[in-house]
């Protein structure tokens, strides 16, 4: 809203000397103000929209706006307008209360997301810590990245050494029958059991790759991992693990909500299957409006009214 009548700030202008009865035209102070405010609004604007999605969304979309927050009340805190540096000197103390420590699980979440990497991170902690500061935090994240890359790692090499043994067996009757010459069947074996540790652990290589751009649209994290796991089979453990992680409750609480809407007081008789068909059909109907779903009418008697179904459930039936 800040953002519309900034650009419209002429156009109110006009308005007010053309009709004298109006007296809602803002001053220059208060446009001044808006426009200071509206970085700080729009980081807000958009952590609440991302985050109050209907759909979990992955852990790794939560550190960047927070920090995208932080920044802006940075920024407040020093600017010249004075309203402005009180309001950053409020809601930084507000901020400070819940995130002046940082989350690692969040913080690993992103650095899990191609696009961000550990150069994401390095760039952030510069922005948001002062002096020697930086450098303990950026330590921190990665001694709990390399002892956790460790732990996964272990858990990996064991499960592959359990698929070798119960595959060795399986082996021995394969190389008897084996048509090359026996000495190459031992050769085999010597290079399966000699195979020598690459230089560098998977995530170094996975951090030290160039990020993915930014500006694609169209990028899926959760199918860039799987295409990918071939290459990053430890790294993409890691990945399955914290992009799992909500970002937030609100989905799970929506749907308490939903249930308790249509379970209550007056109303608790009803079986489970039947509560189950009243949220979902109310789901169904909500996404219609949206064009989400596709529908197919059902033809009805005259005296009742018609009920879109979506197309797979009147099929499948």
């Amino acid at each position: 809203m800040l953002h519309t009548s900034v650009a419209y700030k002429e156009a109110i202008q006009t308005y007010a000397d053309a009709d004298l009865n109006y007296k809602w035209e803002p001053t220059t102070e208060e446009c001044d103000l808006f426009v200071a405010i509206e970085p700080i609004l729009a980081s807000l604007a958009k952590v609440t929209t991302a985050l109050s999605a209907s759909s979990y969304p992955t852990a790794n979309l939560f550190y960047p706006h927070i920090v995208d927050i932080k920044i802006a009340l940075r920024a407040a805190m020093v600017s010249n307008n004075l309203n402005l540096r009180k309001m950053g000197n409020a809601m930084i103390e507000k901020f400070n209360k819940y995130w002046e420590e940082k989350n690692n699980v969040m913080v690993i979440a992103t650095i899990l997301d191609p696009r961000y990497k550990m150069r994401f991170i390095e760039w952030c902690f510069e922005k948001l810590f002062d002096g020697d500061l930086v450098v303990f935090e950026l330590d921190d994240v990665r001694c709990e990245l390399k002892k956790l890359y460790e732990d996964f790692e272990v858990q990996h090499r064991e499960t592959k050494d359990a698929q070798n043994r119960s595959n060795a067996s399986s082996s021995l009757s394969i190389e008897r029958s084996c048509s090359l010459p026996s000495a190459s069947c031992e050769f085999q074996s010597f290079l399966s059991s000699t195979q020598s540790n690459p230089s560098k652990s998977e995530s170094l290589i996975y951090l030290e790759e160039t990020n993915v751009s930014l500006s694609n649209k169209e990028f899926d994290l959760l199918h860039w991992w799987k295409v990918n796991s071939h290459r990053f089979p430890v790294v993409s453990k890691m990945a399955k693990k914290f992009l799992t992680i909500p970002a937030t409750s609100v989905s799970s609480e929506s749907t308490f909500s939903t249930g308790g809407r249509t379970l209550d007081d007056y109303r608790s008789s009803l079986s489970p299957s039947m509560v189950e068909a009243l949220i979902c059909s109310s789901s169904w109907i909500r996404g219609a409006h949206d064009g989400s779903m596709t529908y197919v009418e059902q033809d009805g008697e005259d005296d009742v009214e018609n009920v879109w179904f979506p197309k797979s459930l009147v099929e499948s039936n």
